[in-house]
């Protein structure tokens, strides 16, 4: 509307769009309403259609196998019922049946495959439906699932420990577990793959003492567990590390043969626990390193090992890791 225009003109103006309005508004009124009277009147009539659904399938009473494939299969139904009903289906109702195979015959294809005819569940779907509603065809005539036999076993469980210690401490020996072994159950060619079963990640950081807690387990697929829980309980102790340089002994040399080492002595590096330090002092290490290596070395240079490393010792290092064999004939 023009602003310039004198207030009369403006007026008028305004009184004419409103009177278009409003028989706009009062036809868009009957409209809808006749629309709405033909689609109930439409809804109140029989129809026949074919709405998609699924089939859950269920072991059921069956011992010794399980579903491992085709546990859901999607069905076409051509039903015959009235326009509310067919609509309330599908927009309020569940699309999945489900069925017991226990209850129900089936026969087997080839290995690990069978086949359930769908008039056998033709009963057990009508029961689910709309009680209006007429089933009258399933599609396809059968439908395909794989069982497999049921095996279980005892496993040992492991801890995922992704701890983070302070410098000079350490884990000592293995987490005590309560339960330390589980009874995994599942398909027969799944359980057989299985050693062992996994916790979730344990994660800590700046660890200097014991510490203890619970974990979930990880189920692999298609699996069930004994546990769903284990308790651990984890001792931290303090490492000390002594550094020593001392000569690598040559073992099963000829004595036709003079053989140099290069180097002749080597460092080592001990990692025990404090407590336990001064036995280390106290007991005597050597190095050796083996001629019969040679035969199979292609640098001519042999491992250097520390001998009778004790039990109490947690992890050593040698520098350097191997040496080289200078062998001459004996005059």
């Amino acid at each position: 509307m023009d602003k310039n225009l004198p207030l009369p003109q403006t007026l008028l103006g305004a009184h004419r769009l409103l009177k278009r309005d409003k028989r706009l508004l009062i036809f868009g009124f009957f409209l809808l309403t006749s629309t709405t009277l033909w689609m109930l009147n439409k809804l109140s009539h029989t129809y026949t259609t074919e709405i998609a659904a699924k089939i859950s399938l269920i072991e059921g009473r069956h011992v010794g196998v399980m579903l491992t494939g085709g546990k859901v299969s999607t069905v076409r139904l051509r039903v015959r019922a009235s326009g509310y009903d067919i609509m309330q289906y599908l927009l309020f109702s569940s699309k999945t049946f489900k069925v017991d195979l226990g209850l129900l015959r089936y026969f087997e294809v080839e290995a690990g495959k069978s086949a359930l005819p769908v008039g056998q569940i033709r009963n057990v779907m009508a029961q689910q439906l709309n009680p209006s509603f007429d089933l009258q065809a399933i599609a396809p005539d059968s439908i395909y699932f794989q069982l497999s036999p049921v095996a279980s076993k005892k496993v040992p469980i492991r801890v995922d420990c992704r701890v983070e210690y302070l410098p000079q401490y350490m884990q000592q020996g293995d987490p005590a577990l309560e339960p330390d072994s589980l009874i995994v159950s599942g398909p027969q060619k799944v359980v057989d793959a299985i050693d062992e079963i996994t916790t979730e990640p344990v994660k800590k950081e700046k660890v200097i003492n014991n510490f203890s807690g619970k974990a979930s387990l990880k189920t692999p697929p298609q699996t069930f567990l004994s546990h769903e829980k284990v308790s651990y309980k984890i001792s931290v102790q303090r490492v000390t590390q002594i550094t020593r340089e001392l000569p690598i002994h040559l073992v099963g040399a000829p004595d036709s043969l003079h053989v140099e080492l290069i180097p002749a002595s080597a460092q080592v590096a001990i990692s025990v626990a404090t407590e336990e330090y001064h036995r280390l002092k106290q007991d005597e290490q050597y190095l050796t390193a083996y001629y019969t290596e040679l035969r199979q070395s292609i640098s001519g240079q042999v491992r250097v090992n520390l001998s009778k490393p004790p039990d109490y010792v947690l992890s050593t290092s040698i520098k350097p890791a191997f040496v080289t064999l200078i062998v001459k004939q004996k005059p």
